[in-house]
């Protein structure tokens, strides 16, 4: 068996994993439609996690504190200029009425900028997960079961969000899935350029990162604040923690 081929088969896996949100469909839609607001909570604990404790460190360890620290802050301007593009782009005069139009729902801003992301993070994780495999076969199958221990509890995430910005469910899933796809072609492209692509990589790393915190900090965690009951507020902050810890989970497994 080809070490393409082999390659292709894990990028392939890790990209089906995008289809975890259709637990929340598959058994009740009603009620997974209803939970997305918890879901946001698992996104704000997820996203933060994945980017200040996963995606920021691997960028240093690769380059330097110094060198990183400015791409961070360059994608969360970024995606604020973009987020004010897409603001701009579907609301005219000046005011945005985000949840409906002629009836039908309107997709939010960050539900975009949730899909962006993915696309850049995935096509990340096709290089790491291509490097790897170049380095050695065993660190290539270690490193899939690590990125896929990830991805589970941010797609899950992603998935809520989507929905909660306005998306039908399974366009949320298609779209999830069109995104996750750029693992293949980040795996494809290390496989071909191999270690020329070494360099750049600290600082893709960091602009995605610096974009699952805009997200989660400006559009995520202020849509929680609407809820004023102790209970939901418990529930947001146990979400947020769970979010978290299954994304820590993998650190402790693998060192």
């Amino acid at each position: 068996m080809s070490l393409l081929f082999i390659i292709l088969g894990a990028a392939l896996f890790e990209s089906l994993i995008s289809f975890s949100g259709a637990l929340f469909m598959v058994f009740n839609r009603e009620k997974a439609l209803r939970a997305t607001h918890y879901l946001v909570s698992f996104a704000v604990g997820a996203l933060m996690s994945v980017a200040l404790l996963d995606i920021i460190p691997e960028a240093i360890e690769r380059s330097s504190i110094d060198k990183v620290m400015p791409f961070v802050l360059l994608g969360v301007i970024m995606f604020f200029i973009f987020e004010k593009f897409l603001f701009w782009y579907h609301c005219h005069h000046g005011e945005c009425k985000t949840h409906t139009h002629h009836g039908e729902p309107v997709i939010l801003p960050y539900a975009y900028l949730i899909l962006w992301g993915d696309f850049l993070h995935n096509f990340i994780d096709g290089i790491i997960l291509a490097l790897a495999f170049l380095v050695d076969l065993r660190l290539g199958f270690l490193t899939l079961i690590a990125v896929i221990l990830h991805e589970i509890p941010q797609e899950i995430g992603d998935f809520g969000v989507l929905v909660h910005g306005g998306m039908k469910p399974t366009k949320a899933l298609f779209f999830n899935f069109l995104t996750s796809l750029s693992t293949m072609a980040g795996a494809i492209l290390t496989y071909i350029l191999g270690p020329a692509l070494i360099p750049v990589l600290p600082y893709a790393l960091a602009i995605v990162a610096g974009n699952f915190i805009y997200i989660a900090g400006v559009d995520l965690i202020p849509e929680l604040h609407e809820a004023r009951k102790f209970k939901h507020s418990l529930l947001q902050v146990m979400f947020i923690i769970i979010g978290a810890l299954l994304v820590i989970a993998p650190e402790f497994i693998f060192h």
